[in-house]
């Protein structure tokens, strides 16, 4: 073996042993790693002994999201965190009050068929986004908007996971076919879901936008099993996230669980490096939170354990992961610290580098920045 081969292998050694010597501590690495995580809980009140106060004041998560309906118990409306307007404003303001730091808490408020603080709650009505889009009138949009706003913010929800930037394909199960989308073309798309944003940033307000890189052909629903929209997909669908970002409006972008050839024949997208790393951030320049769906629908569950598909997700460039803990694989109360736990010996053992959790909080720090800037 020649000196250059050898000076080769000490410095590689010597690299190694550095990257090893950043680590920090088990605490700190949980910190990191919970707070890239976005979880559910049951119940529409807390209190200390409450699963969401141990998610928050133990673990310290980064976000809590929300639903009004139980789908792993009764599924009847009002079964799991939303009853009534001052009931929500009550459960946010305590689930602060167990947070040292800012907490995101989330949401799915489009209007129309994905409504979380429904009128059977005393919220109003909203229209779905198609209705808005075929209106095209940005008058109409702006007032629902600013509805929909003052909603979120008067009860406490500080990131909506919306809008939906997908195109219009009415023969897609989990968008066209309720309404989801603005429409076909990326200027409609952009102009209706622009204003949208535009109302919840005057109102502190953040904002995700879905399903990168586009879900809208999908002929299938990935909440339920694996979706390949190989060819179906359009690069025409990544124009409104393009366009978005270039006008400075994203704060977050959602992925979705779809395989696409076009871009990646290997993993679906949220992950895919070269989705997330690939086009969305070197193409699209974009540089803020990435949100995966959740992690638990079976687009994702139902091919990889979930161990591996979080180190796939944050080697990725995911730095948010959902775990609704709402779905068809059912609720385990412990399931975040567990989550935590894999992420912290997957960092340990070389998997996910240090390097990925310590972006990610970056990024995650930056956005919560906004919440005191928005006007």
């Amino acid at each position: 073996m020649n000196r250059k081969i050898l000076f080769i292998i000490a410095a590689l050694m010597v690299a190694c042993s550095a990257l090893r010597a950043q680590i920090p501590s088990d605490a700190e690495l949980r910190r990191y790693a919970a707070q890239m995580l976005m979880v559910g809980f049951k119940g529409s009140t807390v209190d200390a002994q409450s699963d969401a106060a141990r998610y928050i004041r133990d673990l310290k998560v980064g976000s809590i999201v929300l639903f009004d309906i139980d789908l792993t118990g009764s599924a009847k409306l009002g079964s799991r965190n939303i009853t009534s307007r001052e009931q929500l404003a009550k459960l946010t303001a305590d689930l602060q009050a167990f947070a040292d730091y800012p907490l995101l808490i989330a949401a799915d408020q489009e209007g129309g068929r994905v409504q979380r603080l429904k009128p059977a709650y005393g919220f109003e009505k909203l229209p779905d986004a198609e209705y808005l889009g075929r209106l095209d009138n940005t008058d109409s949009t702006r007032h629902y908007a600013r509805l929909m706003t003052e909603q979120l913010a008067s009860s406490g929800v500080n990131l909506n996971l919306a809008p939906v930037v997908d195109v219009h394909n009415a023969a897609c199960p989990p968008i066209g076919k309720i309404q989801r989308s603005f429409g076909t073309s990326a200027e409609a798309i952009v102009r209706h879901a622009g204003i949208q944003i535009d109302e919840m940033h005057r109102q502190h307000v953040l904002s995700a936008v879905k399903h990168f890189p586009g879900h809208g052909n999908a002929l299938g629903d990935s909440h339920w099993g694996f979706v390949d929209v190989t060819d179906t997909w359009s690069a025409a669908e990544l124009e409104p996230f393009r366009r978005l970002i270039k006008k400075g409006k994203v704060d977050v972008v959602m992925t979705a669980h779809i395989i696409n050839g076009n871009i990646d024949p290997d993993y679906p997208a949220t992950l895919s490096r070269k989705t997330i790393d690939g086009v969305l951030r070197k193409q699209l320049g974009y540089d803020g939170v990435v949100v995966s769906d959740d992690m638990y629908m079976e687009g994702i569950i139902k091919k990889y354990d979930i161990e591996n598909a979080l180190v796939l997700a944050i080697n990725a460039g995911c730095d948010l992961l959902c775990v609704g803990n709402n779905i068809n694989t059912g609720f385990e109360p412990d399931r975040p610290f567990r989550l935590v736990e894999m992420i912290v010996k997957n960092v340990k053992n070389g998997r996910i580098p240090w390097g990925r959790l310590v972006q990610s909080h970056k990024r995650i720090e930056r956005l919560l920045k906004k919440l005191g800037k928005r006007k």
